[in-house]
C-alpha cells in the first residue's frame, strides 16, 4: 500500500522573515489537523564551494542558528525524519530517496520556502521521479515576496497540476 508525506521544505530560521514570519506556525497548525503517514524536514546548508556561495555570491546559511528549523517546528522534527541539503531540490538530500522507497512513500504533499526555488525545483524533479506531487498553496511562500511565490504558482499549475 502506497503511503504520503508531508515534506517541510526549509522553514528554517534563516528564511522566516516579513514575507515568511506567518508560515511555521500555519504548517504546526496544519499538522495538527491533519493526518499523514509520514512527515519529512528539509534544511539546506550552504557550502563554501558551491554555486551559491561561488556564483551567487551568497554566503549565508553556512551554520546554526540560522540553518535551524524554526522554533514553531522544531518539535515535529526528529533525526529520522530530517534530511540536509545543499541544493534546491529536496531529492538531492542524503539518504531522502531511501525513505521514501523504504517506507513505500509515493505521495508527495509539499510546502515550506521558497515556492520560485526549493519548492519550485522539488516539485519538478518529484513529478519526474514519478510521485504523486502536491502543492499546499496556503502552506508556501517565498522570502522574497508574494510575486516570486505567485508567479512560481503559476508554473506550477502549467506543468505539473
Amino acid at each position: 500500500m502506497n503511503k504520503n508525506a508531508l515534506i517541510i521544505i526549509d522553514a528554517q530560521n534563516y528564511f522566516v522573515n516579513k514575507f515568511t514570519k506567518s508560515l511555521p506556525e500555519k504548517i504546526a497548525k496544519h499538522m495538527s489537523k491533519t493526518d499523514y503517514d509520514f512527515v519529512v524536514f528539509t534544511k539546506f546548508i550552504n557550502k563554501k564551494g558551491s554555486n551559491f556561495f561561488k556564483l551567487l555570491n551568497w554566503k549565508k546559511c553556512l551554520s546554526g542558528p540560522e540553518t535551524e528549523i524554526h522554533n514553531s517546528l522544531i518539535k515535529f522534527a526528529r533525526k529520522e525524519n530530517v534530511f540536509t541539503k545543499n541544493s534546491y531540490s529536496i531529492f538531492k538530500a542524503k539518504g531522502i530517496n531511501e525513505y521514501f522507497q523504504k517506507n513505500k512513500i509515493k505521495s508527495l504533499y509539499l510546502c515550506g520556502v521558497d515556492t520560485d526555488a526549493c519548492v519550485l525545483a522539488s516539485a519538478f524533479e518529484g513529478f519526474d521521479l514519478g510521485y504523486d506531487v502536491k502543492i499546499i498553496k496556503e502552506l508556501c511562500c517565498s522570502h522574497s515576496g508574494k510575486s516570486f511565490h505567485n508567479s512560481a504558482l503559476k508554473i506550477i499549475k502549467k506543468h505539473i497540476e
